[in-house]
């Protein structure tokens, strides 16, 4: 069926497909333009003996969560982490045998840092795709430079695009180094403990981070301190009313009264989970809530604590 079209609509066909053409364009350039320095980079990865930690800014953090998920669901240990949970100080939970796999867009200065800095300081192995020119640490262990592309790359339609591209060409050579079926990605749910439920993993008793609502601010600064993952939570007659983490404080300023009730600076509600849920479905909150930690709950009461390390222990 024949369809007229005025001028304008002309128009936006047109620019409908330029997104596509864009596309192709700059996926094309990026194919062509890969070289032994890919290939070292996802052998290097390859021979991580833990979790591999991806963490992404801007357009990259789409990359980095598509492609913890595609390792995650081949049976590779991967977390995506976001820049909050790091600022947070939730690299915590890293160990010396874990890697983290640092995507950034081109302009993550200081969020590369960041990471360099938690990694140095845990001694565990940094691999960073970085742009043509940006500057990474010395302490990175193995960097890929992506190779300059056309300027459509640089669209905010197409570079979402190219980032997903390369996470998607990254995660399959490490799957084919470690001698992963690839024809079977997508089609088998990642195994292991993660179909066990968290009231089987959850920390308990006195572990657990709580206070009333009447404590001070002060006390929850000094109790996010003492705990990790760095969240508190807060009570109302025996019930979580909600959390506060230190996202909290940084956002509050630093004219802040630590005297002032603690319910200032409460997020309510809170992310949480029950103790019948798995530890995939706690993964995925803890992903898609930016949390640094999951309280489980029984009848609104918090009876546990999860947090990315209980859940890859499990």
């Amino acid at each position: 069926m024949n369809i007229r079209m005025d001028s304008q609509s002309c128009r936006e066909l047109g620019a409908a497909t330029n997104v596509f053409r864009a596309r192709a364009q700059a996926l094309n350039q990026l194919a062509g333009s890969l070289d032994a320095s890919f290939v070292d980079f996802a052998r290097a990865l390859s021979v991580v003996r833990g979790r591999i930690v991806v963490v992404g800014t801007g357009p990259s953090d789409c990359a980095a969560r598509h492609m913890a998920r595609l390792l995650f669901s081949m049976g590779i240990p991967a977390l995506h982490m976001t820049p909050e949970a790091f600022e947070e100080g939730a690299s915590w939970l890293f160990t010396p045998d874990d890697a983290v796999l640092a995507f950034s867009d081109g302009a993550g200065g200081y969020f590369l840092e960041n990471v360099a800095l938690s990694a140095a300081l845990r001694d565990i192995g940094l691999f960073v795709v970085a742009g043509p020119g940006e500057r990474v640490s010395p302490a990175a262990r193995q960097v890929f430079r992506v190779p300059g592309t056309s300027p459509a790359a640089g669209e905010p339609f197409v570079a979402p695009l190219v980032r997903m591209a390369l996470a998607d060409a990254l995660a399959l050579g490490l799957m084919r180094y470690r001698g992963v079926d690839v024809s079977a990605c997508g089609a088998v749910p990642a195994g292991g403990g993660h179909f066990r439920r968290v009231g089987e993993i959850m920390r308990t008793g006195a572990e657990l981070p709580l206070l009333k609502a009447d404590a001070t601010l002060a006390q929850a600064r000094l109790l996010l301190r003492r705990h990790a993952p760095c969240v508190v939570g807060v009570l109302k007659r025996d019930r979580l009313s909600g959390v506060v983490s230190d996202a909290d404080f940084r956002r509050m300023g630093s004219r802040v009264d630590m005297d002032a009730p603690v319910t200032r600076a409460m997020r309510a509600p809170a992310a949480t989970l029950q103790e019948d849920s798995t530890v995939s479905e706690a993964l995925l909150l803890l992903r898609e809530s930016g949390a640094p930690a999951l309280f489980v709950l029984r009848d609104r009461r918090p009876i546990g604590l999860v947090g990315p390390y209980d859940c890859f222990r499990a």
